[in-house]
């Protein structure tokens, strides 16, 4: 199964979003969508993300979180898992072993659906050696 799939599958056809990515711990991208013309996930966006959450996720609470061209007011961060919020839009942010897993709503999705779907992905990821 490809990346891609996962995204499609697992995230967009669950939730409504405006991003959502699946990337190396390295900010290479493995799948992404991005269903809003003016949203550009970059690798760089991603790299820091993993590297702040695996050393600092704290810098989040002081500066929000920074993806697809969005600033998100950090709700919570910790070593594997940041929430956010930008409005009536949610982040969720998964970090596993492998990979890093985001998705941002549009506005309006309750952010609790949101966190289930890619918390749950992480938690199979994790649990599939990624």
């Amino acid at each position: 199964m490809s990346w891609q799939v996962y995204v499609d599958d697992h995230i967009c056809c669950q939730i409504q979003c405006r991003i959502a990515v699946i990337a190396g711990l390295d900010g290479g991208i493995w799948a992404k969508r991005e269903n809003d013309p003016n949203a550009q996930i970059t690798p760089s966006e991603l790299k820091f993300i993993v590297d702040s959450m695996r050393t600092n996720p704290s810098v989040f609470e002081e500066n929000g979180i920074h993806i697809g061209g969005e600033k998100y007011i950090c709700l919570k961060a910790e070593n594997t898992l940041l929430r956010g919020r930008k409005g009536s839009s949610a982040l969720c942010v998964v970090a596993t072993e492998k990979c890093l897993i985001a998705a941002g709503t549009i506005d309006g999705v309750p952010a609790g659906n949101l966190n289930i779907v890619v918390e749950k992905l992480g938690e199979y990821l994790r649990a599939s050696g990624y």
